[in-house]
């Protein structure tokens, strides 16, 4: 991995019963013991989620979430588990599979989980006929399940066997996945406020999708708090930008420790919105011992958050072991959920865990049971028709964009006609991707441009740059020109602006300019020194901005590295060198000395500058007329 590389980021997250040495493991793995509260030391359980940061190579780094086993704490673990990207499950070799065993790894099928292994911790305290065993009642535990052909590793945190192995399997894992799309709208799911003393409110959460910058504007939901971030860290290191895939703790402007609470949702502004009703595609557990009855009410697990809700059967009377439905969910809270979210279902009492399901509408119209244009429009949105899957995929693929080839034309067609993708050079990009990087180039051309007042905009590979555009110059020149036909951005050579093509500059710069001006007019041929004209520059805006300035306009004259002469002063030096020239075939440096008036400190630059722009040649130690001599000089146009 190169230097300007970042690692690859994942989240990875413990499941198991109570006692079965989850946190000794993470200790032993990452040198960070993650119970902090005195009665999770006191009692010698884990109460809320435990971090910690586990880099596994150079460009694989791994974030921990901890979560507690027992029973009282399920809900804590579902909120754990809700942004995790691989799991480790443990089973102690002392006592085997037990009831929360089963019940975490419910949880994490429910959420989809796709990525894991299986540890065999405390694996000192076993015979090697009892670790035989253990490994059997694993294996029966697991069959069907994303675990079924997983590694299964004995470890012990105490003596430290295994734990070489375990980073291995564990690094190989991350080897074979991919890390999270971070092109999407920013969403991070609460687990955690504080107040840090000189930051204020802090949150921390896995980040579901997207990127989020210091600065940026946000809203906390469902209570539409609108907020801005201060600060951002991850596992106590400094960063500027924090994206998904990533544990993130965000200082915010805007709120008191009151306004936020563990299940809130900080996102991208006017992106999300909190509902009451989810239409969701419910599975019941294989193992769940009872059925799934119509308006049953139960527990919702989305996120960081739990809510209670009744469970409309649209398809079914009720929904047994192993099989699934499609429902409405009414909830009594409101969540904040996106389509393709995983929920986790407990019962209402005893609150156990009993499946899961997949949301198809996190906005859907209130429907009747058994009614077939409902089923239909559902039965489509989750099967996906071609059009839309095709859109959803081009969406997804943010600023990467889909290449032209990879697309049926009639599709592409289809979706172009109702303006959903444009295409640029090979790529089709969505719409809305496209007015979301339009929206960030005003934003970063505004800026530079209350920066660099006298500059005609910002260089346009500056601003690939910072917009992280993944594709080269041209692609993005493309950009550029389909950005200027429908935003407020404006092209000129190498540089873009934003708001209007026009600048207008405040008196009090436009006068110091003025000023500086005169100088170097007054200066004539005796022309001023970079230092020197530097010297004279008192304002903010960078000296290299005004001479820049200056020398578009054709007033200044670049000579070289020696210093800067005025337009004025330059034409007379010139009609005084074609005289000279004129009387004689060839002159010297004492003759031009002689002839303007100077000292030999600025004669040479000069004579160089002549010979650059073809006014003469040079001979020797003289100089005779250049082709350029008889041509008008007209100054540099560049901005």
């Amino acid at each position: 991995m190169t230097a300007t590389q970042k690692p690859r980021h994942f989240i990875l997250g413990t499941a198991g019963h109570v006692d079965h040495g989850k946190t000794e493991l993470v200790k032993a793995l990452t040198g960070h013991d993650t119970d902090r509260l005195k009665e999770e030391k006191e009692r010698g359980i884990s109460i809320e989620l435990g971090f910690a940061p586990l880099p596994l190579a150079a460009d694989v780094f791994v974030g921990v979430v901890d979560v507690p086993g027992h029973e009282r704490f399920v809900r804590r673990m579902v909120a754990g588990a809700g942004g995790i990207d691989l799991a480790m499950l443990l089973v102690a070799a002392d006592e085997g599979v037990m009831p929360q065993t089963e019940e975490h790894l419910e949880v994490l099928r429910s959420l989809g989980v796709a990525h894991g292994l299986v540890v065999v911790s405390k694996s000192d305290l076993a015979t090697p006929d009892t670790l035989a065993m253990v490994r059997d009642d694993i294996a029966a535990l697991v069959r069907g399940t994303f675990l079924q052909t997983a590694p299964v590793v004995p470890v012990s945190a105490r003596t430290g066997a295994g734990l070489d192995t375990l980073r291995a399997q564990l690094l190989a894992i991350t080897r074979e996945i991919a890390e999270r799309d971070a092109s999407g709208y920013f969403r991070l799911a609460v687990d955690r406020v504080f107040v840090q003393q000189g930051i204020g409110v802090v949150v921390t959460g896995s980040c579901y999708s997207g990127r989020v910058d210091i600065g940026d504007e946000l809203v906390l939901l469902p209570a539409k708090h609108a907020v801005r971030v201060r600060e951002i860290q991850s596992f106590g290191e400094k960063r500027a930008q924090g994206a998904a895939g990533e544990r993130l703790a965000i200082a915010l402007h805007g709120v008191k420790s009151d306004d936020v609470a563990r299940g809130d949702m900080l996102t991208a502004p006017d992106r999300f919105a909190a509902t009451r009703v989810l239409d969701a595609r419910v599975t019941l557990s294989p193992g769940a011992a009872k059925v799934l009855r119509n308006r049953e009410r139960v527990r919702i697990h989305h996120g960081a958050r739990e809510a209670l809700g009744t469970v409309v059967l649209l398809d079914a009377d009720e929904v047994l072991a192993g099989e699934s439905a499609m429902a409405q969910v009414r909830l009594e809270t409101p969540l904040v959920a996106a389509d393709g979210d995983r929920v986790v279902l407990r019962r209402y009492s005893p609150p156990r865990v009993i499946g899961g399901g997949v949301v198809v509408d996190a906005a859907p119209a209130v429907h009747k049971r058994f009614d077939a244009a409902a089923l239909a429009h559902l039965q489509q949105r989750e099967q996906g028709d071609p059009v839309a899957i095709m859109e959803r995929s081009i969406a997804s693929a943010g600023m990467h964009g889909v290449p032209r080839a990879q697309i049926d034309d009639a599709l592409a067609d289809a979706l172009s006609a109702r303006g959903d993708i444009v295409h640029v050079g090979n790529l089709w990009l969505h719409t809305g991707t496209v007015d979301d990087i339009a929206a960030r180039a005003v934003e970063i051309a505004s800026a530079h441009e209350a920066r660099h007042a006298l500059q005609w905009g910002i260089d346009r590979e500056e601003l690939r740059r910072r917009l992280e555009f993944p594709h080269g110059a041209a692609v993005f020149q493309r950009l550029l020109e389909l950005l200027a036909a429908r935003h407020p951005l404006f092209v000129r050579e190498d540089r873009v602006r934003a708001g209007s093509a026009e600048r207008s500059l405040p008196p009090e710069l436009a006068k110091a300019l003025a000023a500086l001006n005169d100088r170097i007019r007054a200066a004539g041929v005796a022309f001023l020194s970079r230092d020197d004209a530097q010297r004279l520059w008192s304002r903010p805006e960078p000296f290299a901005d005004a001479a820049r300035w200056f020398r578009s306009r054709g007033e200044w004259i670049d000579i070289g590295e020696a210093g800067w002469m005025h337009r004025e002063a330059f034409d007379g030096a010139v009609g005084a060198l074609r005289r000279e020239l004129e009387r004689r075939p060839e002159i010297s440096v004492a003759d031009v000395k002689e002839c303007l008036k100077i000292t030999r400190k600025h004669a040479i630059p000069l004579l160089e500058c002549f010979d650059e722009r073809r006014l003469t040649v040079r001979r020797g130690d003289g100089r005779v007329a250049g082709p350029g001599l008889s041509k008008p000089q007209t100054g540099s146009s560049n901005p």
